[in-house]
């Protein structure tokens, strides 16, 4: 039987089984593990959540440019964290001793590094948007009073604009100097570019796999 118009709407603004205390979604979400597991993946492991999940607060297209902007940035904050030292030990490897897994050794305090990094870059960028939740509320709040119903929702919807405004600034300028500084670096150190990029494309890579298991338990 088809839903009626009224059915979607209560099925939007009922809780989702994540949001309900344990003891009702223990009797009430009826999903099984891997479902679960399916639904967690999606919502916190970033490439999954950028093309199969989708949010009305936040475009693919925004998901995409936040995607880019975490690979940039994990290439600058790999690259600001190679110091001295390690350069020096990379110029005086012997060629035999190099060879294409030995960086990870070199690179495990980076990741650490990249990573808490990584977490307080993503916790700036949640500032930009507004969660769904907020426009949910005002429905429930305010269903019985048009007029201030649409009021707060003219002013959502302004504050939604202003924010996805100064997100785009804000990206603009990051991405220019994440470029310029990768372009200084590429170019000042032009023999630890291959150390720099396979470092870079393991701690991402490590990062989605943790980002797995983190859902896993």
């Amino acid at each position: 039987m088809p839903k009626t118009s009224m059915s979607y709407i209560d099925e939007y603004f009922s809780k989702s089984p994540d949001e309900m205390y344990f003891d009702d979604a223990i009797v009430l979400d009826k999903r099984k593990f891997f479902e679960y597991f399916c639904d967690n993946l999606k919502d916190n492991q970033i490439i999954l959540n950028n093309f199969c999940s989708y949010e009305p607060f936040k475009p693919r297209t925004i998901k995409i440019i936040i995607f880019i902007l975490n690979i940039f940035l994990y290439f600058v904050i790999n690259a600001l964290f190679i110091n001295d030292d390690y350069i020096s030990e990379v110029y005086n490897l012997e060629e035999e001793e190099d060879n294409i897994f030995s960086f990870i050794p070199r690179s495990i305090n980076r990741f650490f590094y990249t990573t808490l990094v990584g977490i307080i870059i993503e916790f700036i960028v949640d500032f930009f948007f507004v969660e769904e939740k907020k426009m949910k509320g005002i429905f429930l709040r305010e269903k019985d009073n048009r007029i201030i119903l649409k009021s707060q929702i003219v002013k959502l919807v302004e504050l939604i604009k202003k924010k996805y405004i100064s997100f785009i600034i804000f990206v603009f300028l990051i991405y220019i100097i994440c470029l310029y500084y990768l372009i200084c670096f590429y170019s000042i150190y032009p023999k630890i570019q291959k150390e720099w990029i396979k470092s870079s494309i393991f701690i991402f890579i490590i990062r989605q796999i943790l980002s797995i298991l983190q859902c896993l338990l």
